[in-house]
């Protein structure tokens, strides 16, 4: 029976390669093992004789990827076929999810197959298990001998349950892949039909989800035979000791009765019959290679993890160089992306003017922005102090943003990357239907990487307020043909800015005495903030100077309206009388600085209408295009 961890979102799955001696079990393991993506597999670990022949089992653990924002944890076991080790093949079915019957084709074991056949179903009672609803899989291995039974004959005899069936010839990788999604879907609708949880998202298949996951995990849907390629034979060692070959496939040599030499038998020891004491060696193999396969997969993931950390440590003290923000952010987005183990991410990035949203390739923008409600749900997000997970099961509206988008997600976690004083980004990780979600260990260390991720983006923070700054002292103080050669350099730059949210840029003027209106907080154009923010100052600059010239206090309103293409802001000046004292009065505009102003709006495509309204008091127009 599938093994469930709710709090590590784990789902271990038990497939027994099951068949008689030489039929090719460990050789199908063998092959899945040297095809498989090395993110996806385990240590191959085989106990064998000194003839190198199977005595307790094979084990290979392969992750298909998420099941249900699980991730699905496989135990691939092959029993070994010797008629000595029938307690090493009963203990090996205890709690099996799946079997894959591995006959030989040979004419000359074709009674071999039906004995193991009928084994099979004796252990399988003798653990309690159904064998007639035990998903099963039958492999017709060894194809390619010169004298082989017709696969009609075999199963008529083997495959009375009509489970699907595959020719097979194992080395070469025919047969074997297409015989390992057939369990595998069958294991999968099995989980489904057994635990309500673990129900598909709408839509999806069985059939789509397992072909997903065997791409994920083999980059293909079917084997290619290998290329022919120069074996290496490696010395045996005559010790107990794990011998691993240059794949990975460690390999626990035993030495048995039938190694001993001529005359001189092993016996067992005192008072223990021989197969109680080989039951207990099978079931002490059993546990040692899920627990070897545990503490590999443990040490694996710390060095994936450490290698994590060691690249945020390099984006945190390299020269930020010329690669601009979107690199720099792109570099950031995708250590994230590996530590959350995400499909896609965007990076909200504070650290200018107002944020920009950089999403990593394929994306081109962030789901949740394209929505009122997920830019609302954002901006209520930046106080958060933690990586988040959010799915898309436990929220209507995050399911119809997520889901109704192109491509699907199922779920989206929030990592924030804050320096002491601010937030400067946060990192949107999206997850397909196929991946398996953050468990609460992951996103803790997904706030370790954004705690060192920090640093880079404080220091384009202050990258970019150095400029900004520079930009405006350059504005304001150059004569009128030096900001006009500034503004022909300007175009470049704005056609890489992302939409600008008009209330952002306008927020730095909610001051007393200016009232700021903005209908519509999504109302965006595209340009650059640090220039609009300049234009829209200087407006407001000369409508308070208006005011104070006629002995009044200034009252100045900007309102924000959008209008088919267009977004119009309005300022209009005026003021009221001061009952204490004149008020001081400011500096008028300059021609350099109205000119600069015209030159802006220009620039960003739209047009300036300058006017007067009720009482005299100036009004202006900024016409600028939606973005």
């Amino acid at each position: 029976m599938a093994d469930i961890n709710h709090r590590e979102r784990t789902i271990k799955a038990k497939i027994v390669y099951y068949g008689p001696a030489v039929g090719g079990k460990t050789s199908n393991l063998k092959v899945l093992f040297d095809r498989a993506l090395c993110p996806r597999r385990g240590q191959f670990l085989s106990i064998n004789s000194a003839q190198d022949r199977t005595i307790l089992c094979d084990l290979l653990p392969l992750r298909s990827g998420g099941f249900r924002g699980y991730e699905l944890k496989l135990q691939l076991a092959a029993v070994p076929g010797q008629a000595m080790y029938a307690a090493s093949r009963r203990v090996i079915l205890r709690g099996v999810d799946g079997i894959v019957f591995v006959a030989n084709s040979a004419m000359d074991r074709w009674h071999e197959n039906l004995q193991c056949l009928q084994e099979m179903h004796a252990n399988l009672l003798a653990q309690r298990l159904d064998p007639r609803r035990i998903p099963l899989v039958l492999q017709y291995n060894k194809r390619d001998l010169p004298s082989v039974m017709p696969i009609a004959d075999l199963s008529r005899a083997l495959n009375d349950r009509r489970a699907p069936e595959f020719p097979a010839v194992a080395p070469t990788g025919e047969g074997v892949l297409e015989t390992f999604s057939s369990i595998l879907g069958l294991v999968v609708e099995d989980l489904r039909r057994s635990y309500a949880l673990l129900q598909l998202p709408e839509g999806q298949t069985v059939e789509a989800w397992t072909a997903q996951a065997v791409e994920g995990m083999f980059g293909t849907t079917r084997l290619e035979p290998p290329k022919p390629e120069e074996t290496v034979e490696l010395p045996v060692s005559q010790l107990d000791e794990g011998v691993p070959d240059e794949q990975g496939h460690l390999k626990l040599r035993i030495f048995t009765a039938q190694d001993a030499p001529a005359g001189g038998p092993a016996a067992a020891p005192e008072g223990r019959p021989v197969d109680s004491l080989a039951e207990s060696y099978a079931e002490a193999s059993a546990e040692l290679g899920l627990a070897v396969a545990e503490v590999r997969e443990e040490r694996d993931l710390l060095r994936v993890r450490l290698q994590e950390v060691q690249r945020a440590l390099e984006l945190a003290t390299e020269a930020p160089g010329d690669g601009g923000v979107e690199v720099r952010v792109r570099a950031i987005l995708q250590v994230l992306t590996r530590g959350g183990g995400a499909s896609a991410a965007t990076l909200l990035l504070y650290t200018g003017e107002t944020p920009q949203v950089l999403a990593l390739p394929p994306l081109v923008d962030d789901p949740l922005s394209r929505t009122v409600w997920g830019t609302a749900h954002v901006d209520e997000l930046r106080e958060l102090g933690a990586p988040r997970l959010e799915e898309a099961a436990l929220s209507g509206e995050l399911a119809r943003v997520l889901r109704g988008g192109v491509p699907p997600f199922e779920a989206v976690a929030f990592v924030p990357l804050r320096s002491a004083e601010r937030l400067l980004g946060l990192a949107l990780l999206y997850f397909d239907p196929y991946a398996a979600l953050p468990t609460r260990d992951r996103l803790v260390h997904l706030g370790f990487l954004a705690r060192v991720l920090s640093s880079p983006l404080e220091a384009l923070a202050a990258r970019e307020a150095t400029l900004a700054g520079d930009r405006l002292r350059v504005l304001s103080r150059a004569s009128a043909a030096a900001v006009a050669s500034l503004l022909t350099r300007l175009p470049s730059e704005l056609a890489r800015r992302q939409p600008l949210r008009l209330a952002e840029v306008l927020a730095p003027l909610r001051v007393p005495g200016i009232a700021v209106d903005v209908a519509s907080p999504s109302a965006s154009v595209l340009g650059d903030a640090a220039l609009l923010r300049f234009t829209f100052a200087s407006l407001v600059r000369q409508c308070e100077t208006d005011a104070l010239e006629r002995g009044q206090i200034p009252e100045v309103s900007v309102k924000v309206e959008e209008r088919n293409d267009a977004v119009l802001v309005h300022i209009q000046g005026g003021g009221r009388t001061s009952v204490i004292s004149a008020p001081e009065r400011g500096p008028d505009l300059s021609d350099a600085e109205l000119s600069v102003v015209h030159a802006i709006v220009a620039l960003h495509g739209g047009v300036l209408v300058s006017g007067r309204g009720e009482g005299q008091a100036p009004r202006f127009t900024v016409d600028l295009i939606r973005a």
